[in-house]
């Protein structure tokens, strides 16, 4: 381009801060390469060949895409452009994956996020396939696949909850199979989980933690914990949350939470991702970011819990209000 510009070797070279010799090889070996002739050399100066004029036709087009193109790279090894793709089942979505989000786009606004919620398999099934960067789910036996590196978050507890009034409400403590003679308003249960609602349901004739059992489909199951709460304010049916995702709903008194405690009612969902395939830095934000958003949820965890103990040692000792 410098050179049709100039139509001299020596006025090109000294624009392109290289010696002439250097210059005139790069002529040669383009015109090598595409097997024309670009230039007619003559004691007027370079002179465009047809072959060389579509080339100058062209070359400005191709020079701003090439531009456009390494700036994109830039950009994206920067985290002030590209994408991001992220899968999470209900709970770690409303959990930690929806937070963590909130504060990768406030650092880097110009980030271009895809979040799905789905189920626990779909997810799993978009991070094989490559649909997806990063998953977040309960995972069940995937961490013997070669194929993914998974990251476990610290268990939190689970606790059940339904709306003020409710039969369940003055029940203090509540055996679970109490509580599920109600509609259970959650998404699919998966491994600890899933065994102990299943065999409570059964009845006892059902081996508790029979290994079985890997999934458990609620009676009425749902894709967003958000709407399982919405179902729970207004019906007899009662939802599970962590103690974060039920703070706002028990602070405006739309729900309560029941006195009813099983060691397997812990989330145990993990972060998911390709072994294989390299990070980009936007995915290795968003993870980082999911960790420190996890470690603050079971520090919150451990705080509601020991509250949430007190409150209920003193509503047993004082007994139901009139």
């Amino acid at each position: 381009m410098a050179l049709g510009r100039h139509g001299n070797f020596a006025r090109a070279s000294a624009e392109m801060n290289v010696s002439q010799p250097s210059l005139s090889r790069g002529i040669a070996a383009l015109e090598h390469s595409l097997g024309v002739v670009l230039f007619d050399r003559s004691r007027e100066g370079a002179i465009p060949t047809a072959f060389g004029r579509v080339l100058l036709e062209r070359g400005e087009a191709v020079l701003r895409s090439n531009a456009d193109l390494r700036r994109e790279i830039q950009l994206l090894a920067g985290l002030e452009a590209g994408s991001l793709s992220i899968g999470a089942g209900p709970i770690p979505g409303e959990v930690s994956v929806a937070k963590a989000v909130a504060r990768v786009v406030r650092a880097h606004p110009r980030l271009q996020i895809r979040f799905t919620v789905a189920g626990p398999d779909q997810v799993v099934q978009d991070v094989l396939a490559g649909r997806i960067d990063v998953g977040v789910a309960t995972v069940g036996e995937l961490e013997t696949d070669a194929r993914v590196v998974v990251e476990a978050f610290p268990a939190l507890r689970v606790y059940l909850a339904c709306r003020p009034g409710h039969p369940l409400a003055n029940e203090t403590p509540l055996a679970l199979a109490r509580a599920l003679e109600y509609p259970l308003a959650t998404g699919l249960l998966r491994g600890a989980q899933a065994r102990l609602v299943a065999s409570v349901s059964a009845g006892a004739g059902s081996v508790r933690g029979e290994r079985a059992v890997t999934d458990f489909a609620p009676q009425i199951l749902v894709n967003s914990l958000a709407h399982a709460r919405l179902i729970a304010r207004d019906s007899n049916a009662i939802c599970l949350g962590t103690a974060a995702l039920l703070a706002e709903d028990l602070a405006a008194g739309h729900l309560i939470r029941l006195d009813c405690h099983e060691p397997e009612m812990r989330t145990t969902h993990c972060v998911l991702y390709l072994r294989d395939r390299t990070q980009a830095p936007a995915t290795r934000k968003f993870i980082e970011t999911l960790h420190a958003v996890e470690i603050e949820a079971s520090r919150f965890d451990v705080t509601s819990s020991s509250a949430a103990d007190i409150e209920l040692k003193t509503f047993a000792a004082s007994g139901p209000a009139a």
